[in-house]
Formats: structure tokens, sequence, C-alpha cells
């Protein structure tokens, strides 16, 4: 079961929208440079969790299947996204995942 500890100072998290089309060819000789765009950062817990003296936020389980659903119904929200494109969160206390 996956399980991520979320605390004041890993509380971050950045979106990439990923390209469309990849090189077809093989990677030997080092690989082919690909382009993923920044497109956000943020903090994906609250901060006003810690106001109320907490140390750890653990997500596990359904809670972090709703938190990463939340995270991708945000995304969708957003300005800069575009239907038809793949986006890559990564969080800075370890979990990542498609929207």
């Amino acid at each position: 079961m996956e399980k991520f500890i979320v605390n004041q100072s890993n509380n971050f998290m950045r979106i990439f929208r990923l390209p469309l089309e990849y090189p077809s060819d093989f990677c030997f000789g080092g690989g082919h440079p690909v382009n993923f765009q920044l497109v956000d950062w943020f903090n994906p817990v609250e901060m006003k969790f810690w106001e109320r003296g907490k140390r750890d936020f653990i997500l596990k389980g359904t809670e972090l299947e709703e938190h990463r659903m939340r995270i991708r119904e945000f995304i969708k929200g957003k300005m800069y996204y575009i239907v038809g494109y793949k986006y890559l969160a990564i969080a800075d206390y370890g979990d990542t995942f498609l929207i």
C-alpha cells in the first residue's frame, strides 16, 4: 500500500504538461531530448493543517485517492489545462501521478 507523509518542508507539488508526441527511435547513446512544460506549482495540503499543531499529514488508501482526485479536478479547472494533453504531478513528498 502506498503511503506518503506530508509535512511543512515537503508540502510542494509541480505540474508538468507532457508532449503529445515522443521520439520513436531507440534511446541508445544517451536518449532523446523531450520537453516537458512546467505549468503550475503549489502546496497540495492546506497550510491550516499545521496551524492546528499537527506535525505530519499521512496520505494512504482511500484518503490518498481522494487527495489525487481533488488535485486532478483542481488542475482541470485551470486556464492552462488543455484537453488532450497529459499532465504529470510530482510532489516533494514522493507521490507522482498523471492527470
